[in-house]
């Protein structure tokens, strides 16, 4: 809710005041320098969660939540190319580590990654998502099995507080989904030929966004300052680029991209869309690096869409919807290294395409791990989706 106002009003309620029709570029690069200083603010309050290049964060603490919350509050608000599931994961293992207070190491970091865990669930639109993702974490050695049972309770009692039980109305179900897909009555074997070619453009592109997280995440290290700024600026020049050079709105480059993927499927340009397709992945590279914090999931799903909506631009015989599926799928596995929840995420978000499509989720969610794990015995990296 604190998100949704402030976003509000620094893009919608104070260009109005100002007597600007639409959101100029410059706005943009404002914006996103602004937010780089007060990250840097926020983190002399002390550390706060880790990068999103290192996954998923379920050991913050009520010692860190300002300091955390306070950086993906700023990233997420003036244009950080990241999502919101991290810092959710952030208020649900607080919760956890506030209702342990006194109790035993042990007991406090299981309360906070099952605070955590109910947390992500209610982001993803479905429980199941993450409890999928539950068993890939077990299954890779990143969590106790003991801890799937207690775990899918907490998931199942999350998912309540939106749909509400008995008196309680609950506070609305989260509606995840790619607008504006037709559902798709058969696939051809062309269709398939595509969805692999769409999954493989989207994976390349999400791990084209690691490699420049993990070079601006040396000098972050080094110079958090620098980082910060500098990769505030590269997102401003980016977003300023398509915005001026193709017509597009503010929000395509910057932001976790949720609100623009309904523009982004009208988009009747190939070369504008392949230019998005560059910048954004080259934007979130940056944000994964560069000292901003938030989650990895969703600038890979647009990421996924933007790569099949080119590929439809170019072969129109192919239904978009299908394409789709395959791009977030496989966008997803290549981030996260989770193909089986990358494959259930793209078929829940990617919902209006019908179950028909599930093949094309599978292909993309296999070519997006296979190419991540190309990609980590080619670069010596061997970490899990997860920091318990």
């Amino acid at each position: 809710m604190v998100m949704s106002w402030a976003t509000g009003f620094v893009w919608e309620w104070l260009p109005e005041q100002v007597g600007l029709d639409a959101v100029p570029w410059w706005w943009v690069v404002l914006g996103l320098l602004v937010g780089a200083v007060l990250i840097l603010a926020a983190q002399r309050l002390g550390p706060g969660m880790g990068s999103p290049l290192e996954g998923f964060h379920f050991d913050v603490g009520p010692s860190r939540a300002i300091a955390a919350l306070s950086v993906a509050l700023a990233t997420l608000v003036f244009g950080g190319v990241l999502g919101p599931e991290a810092p959710l994961i952030v208020v649900g293992t607080v919760i956890g580590g506030l209702v342990t207070r006194g109790k035993s190491p042990e007991v406090q970091q299981l309360a906070m990654a099952l605070g955590g865990i109910a947390a992500i669930g209610t982001i993803l639109g479905n429980p199941f998502i993450a409890a999928f993702m539950l068993l890939e974490f077990a299954a890779l050695g990143a969590m106790p099995r003991q801890a799937l049972i207690p775990m899918f309770v907490a998931l199942g009692s999350g998912y309540l507080v939106l749909t509400g039980i008995g008196p309680f109305a609950g506070l609305g179900e989260v509606g995840l989904a790619v607008p504006g897909l037709t559902e798709v009555d058969q696939l051809t074997f062309g269709d398939l030929l595509w969805g692999l070619v769409v999954a493989l453009i989207a994976g390349v592109a999400v791990l084209l966004s690691r490699q420049v997280g993990y070079g601006f995440q040396r000098v972050a290290k080094v110079r958090p300052a620098v980082a910060i700024i500098v990769s505030a600026l590269v997102i401003g020049g980016l977003a300023t680029f398509v915005m001026l050079a193709f017509d597009q709105p503010y929000n395509v480059v910057p932001f976790s991209g949720e609100t623009a993927m309904e523009a982004l499927l009208t988009e009747s340009s190939a070369l504008a869309v392949l230019a998005i397709v560059v910048a954004k992945a080259l934007a979130y590279g940056v944000s994964l690096g560069g000292g901003w914090r938030g989650g990895p999931i969703f600038p890979a799903t647009y990421i996924g869409v933007a790569a099949a909506v080119l590929v439809s631009l170019v072969i129109t015989s192919t239904p978009m919807s299908a394409l789709v599926v395959a791009g977030m799928a496989a966008g997803v596995a290549a981030m996260l290294k989770l193909p089986f929840t990358a494959g259930l995420l793209a078929i829940v978000i990617g919902a209006g395409a019908g179950f028909v499509v599930t093949p094309m989720a599978i292909i993309g969610a296999i070519v997006g791990v296979v190419l991540r794990m190309a990609y980590d015995k080619a670069t010596g990296r061997t970490g899990v989706p997860m920091t318990p």
